[in-house]
């Protein structure tokens, strides 16, 4: 059975809430790096520093588009540390695995705390985009969110983009 547009606007203000995305940020990078983090106005972009990675993690089904962390490679650095209890000193595979792995972790529980996408939404593998300079294209969407996020000496932005079917 179609939902209706009141439904529809219902579940793209609840995609649209902020609150939803600080809160999985606080309990994830809390948990899982054992940093606290902060709301701050600026955005981390590939611009911005001279290697910038960029976890993309696709969504399918009930929210189609895109999950995506941009951070630079300090940042990444850090929170692959706090993942593998261990300092990382180099960017590498390890780095790239963390970021994905990070990303995934937070597309997800974000995705859970939405009744709605929670088993009616797909998420894809991670993939990270590693350089400088570099654009991230995508189709106008109805659904944009992009929260920047502190944490140590580090920032990291999350964009969220999508149509609801």
């Amino acid at each position: 059975m179609p939902q209706t547009l009141d439904a529809t606007r219902d579940l793209v203000a609840v995609i649209n809430d902020t609150a939803l995305i600080d809160q999985t940020v606080e309990e994830v990078i809390g948990l899982m790096v054992g940093a606290p983090v902060t709301v701050i106005e600026s955005s981390v972009s590939p611009s911005d520093a001279p290697i910038t990675l960029t976890a993309v993690i696709g969504l399918a089904g009930a929210l189609s588009g895109a999950f995506n962390v941009i951070i630079n490679e300090s940042g990444a650095r850090q929170i692959t540390s706090g993942l593998m209890g261990m300092e990382i000193t180099e960017l590498d595979d390890t780095v790239f695995d963390g970021l994905g792995e990070i990303t995934n972790v937070l597309a997800g529980a974000w995705k859970k705390k939405i009744p709605e996408l929670s088993a009616a939404c797909l998420l894809s593998v991670p993939t990270v985009v590693a350089g400088t300079r570099y654009d991230i294209h995508k189709k106008t969407s109805t659904i944009q969110i992009a929260r920047s996020y502190g944490f140590n000496d580090s920032a990291f932005t999350i964009r969220l983009y999508g149509e609801h079917p």
